[in-house]
């Protein structure tokens, strides 16, 4: 009986540890720390009275459970983001040049072969809105200027 108890045990053990990656609870981590706490105090508990064996097998089962229902209650944290997701684009991109920067270089007088140049080689990408099209031609930025800076 103790080893039917024991093997039924470590298969429920096995499984809730085996929880899926996806799963968005702490369910297998409940289950698996109520087991082993469960089986340690049912195991001291059954040796007072003669039945260490059973006595552990019964705490792992109800340490299991119990941890199991606590876990489902408990949310895994978000996956921690790449460096590059959380970070704005200027820092996945130092270089990065500000719509500002292309105005101001406009403004300026500077060319527009310069600032394409400029655009090209600090890698500056841009995701222009429609106002931000707009804002740009108001501030008299050559259009190939505008060109270079929407992907065309």
């Amino acid at each position: 009986m103790k080893k039917i108890i024991a093997v039924v045990c470590s298969a429920f053990m096995m499984v809730a540890t085996l929880g899926c990656q996806s799963n968005k609870t702490r369910v297998a981590e409940g289950s698996v720390i109520g087991g082993l706490l469960g089986g340690a105090a049912g195991g001291i508990i059954g040796h007072q009275s003669g039945h260490g064996g059973e006595g552990a097998a019964i705490g792992i089962a109800a340490g299991a459970l119990t941890g199991a229902l606590i876990g489902s209650q408990i949310n895994k944290p978000a996956q921690t983001e790449t460096a590059a997701q959380a970070q704005p684009q200027q820092a996945a991109n130092p270089n990065q040049m500000t719509l500002q920067q292309v105005v101001d270089l406009s403004k300026q007088g500077v060319s527009e072969t310069v600032i394409i140049d400029k655009l090209k080689s600090s890698n500056s990408k841009f995701n222009l809105t429609q106002a931000d099209i707009d804002y740009l031609k108001q501030q008299k930025v050559p259009q190939s200027v505008i060109d270079v800076m929407s992907g065309k």
